[in-house]
């Protein structure tokens, strides 16, 4: 023991230590300091006097005006106390008695709001009085008897009895905040968790929800954690009482024992390696969007197992998965047309040593797939001779796997006048198994059967850039003209086998320089092509920073696989079509917290913007915004089905006060002139609880009879937990604690 004190007296006749003026004590991890402590050896008890305060080793902070403990700060008696946890969550009481590992509080107070700077008597936003407040230092928990909920000082509810987790507590057994929720279908429910600690690995809990329609649905949610991973088990399910109480004709109507079962787990085989699964099963296509079961409410849940590799300069992904389509109406047609991938493999790999000078990349991609249905999209009046107007093969029914594997070497030469040249080499070998149900039909290309096939592509390239570097008084700029030409060979089996993974075609400034412009493995683009551009950057001394890039692409010679379409037709109306592309560009710049920038795909001819993206956003201190504008022109000559496109989207976020924010969002159609999505949320959060409150709005045409809007609402109040309703998934209504 340290003791510091303006004077000390020693008692030789009573065995009393006195020591007065600014005492200051620390034993262990204990630290006191008061006006005046006597320490009697005889019985080993110490006291403290006037303006005591007293950290123990758990970080709790004690304020009294007297205090009277053991000699190693164990057991005691506190007099007009005040207790501050280390997550400021507040006890103050009229007297406690420490002893046997707890602290007993007589008419205790509990509170985790801070009391007003202006007048700290009086009642914080909430609090919590009690006859007894029992902090147990082993359980570590916080037990609330004949207890009294205040809010503004005012009572609000009566509670006989009150259990909470301790500052330190990391998990307790015990009954969680409920929860209600109100729907058309549902009537209105109320959920009761409970919190299971089995184990310091293993935990679980179990919800029971009552529904006034439909009645009690049972739901459980077990978790163990392992030293290289974790795992959790979920199970939920009803016996439905009023099924006729949904629309006709929906799997919501026509199953009365519905249920679902999931399980997720990750392991860390070791650092750079992980395997880990996450799947689903439910007895009909839509129980767990309609009874919003977490983590598998949403519209298309993903099945999948994966193994995953990553090191300094290699990554390896082998995974399968399927996905579920959860729609009320009965229709097995969508969910026979999701592919199940068995498996899918990604690996590349960039080599450390330098091959002749120059870096060297290999990348490995294949999978196997299967469906039941074929899914397609059938264009009206086909014209075999017109490639726009051609049925869309999104998918097959029956098997398809492909296997590919590519190597490319580039090497960067800087000439003395500053040129920087690259010369490119790459080789490519794929494998293709088709094995499906049926071949297409009104398509105007030429499909290359069932079977197995092989097709390769090498490629000879060279870019050259020249990046010159401006300076003036007050910025730098840098222009960068490009220019690239490939040489390779016609693409063997163009349009010939099906298109899984190159569907998302988007030709602009970010693959304007690519070697290979398609997006996966199942095309690869073939011919001579030269692609010409300049890219420009800015910089300038009150932070304003500026971008620019603009381009196009030249068809030299050999088949042009973007006017080859393919079943998928995903090259249709591309810009990239004919021996001269379509000009794209895009330019940007930001400061001082705003950003603003476009995007655009220009014709040839007239150029007319075909594909257009504006964004703008400003976010600085209490303002958060943010605008894009699309639009898609419809391609020429106009084809049915094809209109055009165009939707602004908006967000913007104000904390409009210390505790106040508000934020909205809205997608709205400017052709069909509808909102397609619009939400707002209101936030308040200080330091002890939150108020939110939210509305979304969700366009579905397909499906007029669903619930299209929603409003939600929480009140949280730290440390106590909170109340919701309304299920609507809002950043807003999660509080920072």
């Amino acid at each position: 023991m340290l003791l510091a004190a303006d004077e000390l007296i020693y008692n030789n006749d009573t065995g009393v230590v006195v020591a007065n003026g600014g005492v200051q004590i620390d034993y262990g991890n204990y630290k006191l300091v008061a006006d005046r402590v006597e320490y009697n050896q005889q019985s080993g008890r110490m006291q403290a006097f006037g303006s005591v305060e007293m950290i123990e080793p758990s970080g709790n902070r004690i304020y009294a005006d007297n205090l009277d403990v053991t000699d190693d700060f164990a057991d005691g008696f506190v007099n007009a106390l005040r207790i501050e946890t280390p997550d400021n969550t507040r006890i103050a009481a009229e007297s406690a008695e420490r002893g046997d590992g707890q602290t007993t509080f007589n008419n205790g107070v509990y509170t985790a709001c801070e009391a007003c700077e202006e007048n700290p008597e009086r009642a914080p936003f909430w609090q919590v009085k009690a006859k007894r407040v029992i902090q147990n230092g082993e359980t570590k928990t916080i037990r609330l008897e004949r207890a009294t909920f205040e809010l503004f000082g005012m009572p609000i509810a009566y509670l006989p009895y009150l259990e909470l987790p301790d500052y330190d507590s990391k998990r307790k057994s015990g009954f969680l905040t409920p929860s209600y929720v109100t729907s058309e279908n549902l009537g209105t429910g109320v959920s009761v968790p409970y919190y299971l600690a089995i184990s310091p690995y293993m935990d679980a809990t179990l919800t029971g929800t009552g529904y006034t329609n439909q009645g009690f649905l049972g739901d459980v949610e077990f978790r163990q954690n392992f030293a290289n991973g974790e795992h959790t088990l979920r199970m939920a399910g009803i016996s439905q009482l009023n099924p006729g109480d949904f629309a006709p004709g929906t799997y919501d109507a026509l199953n009365t024992r519905r249920g679902m079962i999931a399980s997720k787990g990750q392991y860390r085989i070791n650092p750079r390696w992980t395997f880990g699964w996450d799947g689903m099963l439910q007895t009909d296509n839509n129980f767990s969007r309609t009874y919003g079961i977490s983590g598998y409410s949403a519209s298309t849940v993903k099945s999948e197992v994966y193994l995953n590799g990553l090191s300094n300069r290699s990554h390896f992904d082998l995974r399968a998965y399927r996905f579920d389509i959860q729609n009320a109406q009965i229709s097995d047609l969508t969910e026979k047309q999701q592919a199940r991938v068995h498996p899918s493999l990604d690996y590349k790999r960039t080599f450390s040593d330098p091959i002749a000078g120059g870096e060297l990349s290999l990348n490995v991609n294949g999978y196997s797939l299967s469906r039941k249905a074929d899914d397609i999209t059938t264009r009206t009046g086909f014209v075999a001779a017109d490639p726009l107007n051609a049925d869309r093969y999104k998918g097959f029914a029956g098997t398809n796997s492909r296997l590919s594997t590519e190597l490319e070497w580039k090497r960067t030469f800087t000439a003395m006048n500053g040129v920087r040249l690259t010369p490119i080499l790459a080789a490519r070998g794929d494998v293709n198994s088709v094995n499906i149900d049926t071949a297409p039909t009104d398509y105007n290309g030429t499909f290359a059967g069932n079977g197995t096939h092989t097709r390769g592509m090498v490629t000879a390239g060279v870019e050259a850039t020249y990046p010159v570097l401006v300076t003036t008084a007050g910025s730098n700029h840098v222009f960068e003209p490009i220019a690239q030409v490939f040489v390779r060979p016609d693409e063997r089996l163009a349009g010939g086998i099906p298109n899984e993974d190159a569907q998302s075609f988007v030709f602009d400034t970010t693959s304007l320089f690519e070697r290979d412009k398609f997006s996966g493995f199942d095309r690869t683009e073939g011919g001579t092509r030269a692609n010409v551009g300049v890219r420009y950057s800015g910089s300038f001394d009150n932070g304003l920073k500026t971008q620019a890039a603009f381009g196009q692409s030249y068809h030299l010679a050999g088949l042009n696989s973007f006017a080859t379409p393919d079943l998928s037709q995903a090259t249709r109306n591309a810009g990239l079509e004919n021996r001269i592309s379509d000009y794209v560009g895009m330019t940007g710049m930001s400061f001082n917290g705003f950003s603003l920038a476009a995007s655009a795909r220009f014709d040839k001819d007239d150029f007319r913007a075909e594909r257009t993206e504006l964004r703008a956003g400003f976010s600085r201190n209490r303002v958060s915004t943010s605008m894009t504008y699309t639009e898609i022109k419809a391609p020429r000559p106009f084809v049915a089905g094809d209109e055009d496109r165009r939707e602004v989207t908006g967000y913007a976020s104000l904390k409009v006060h210390d505790y106040w924010r508000v934020a909205a969002s809205a997608s709205y159609d400017l052709v069909d002139n509808k909102f397609n999505t619009n939400a707002f949320g209101l936030l308040y959060e200080d330091e002890c609880f939150a108020f939110a409150l939210a509305y979304e709005n969700t366009r579905d045409d397909g499906n007029t009879t669903a619930r299209d809007w929603k409003v939600g609402a929480r009140l949280s109040f730290r440390t106590l937990g909170g109340l919701g309703a309304g299920g609507v998934e809002n950043p807003l209504l999660k509080p920072n604690f």
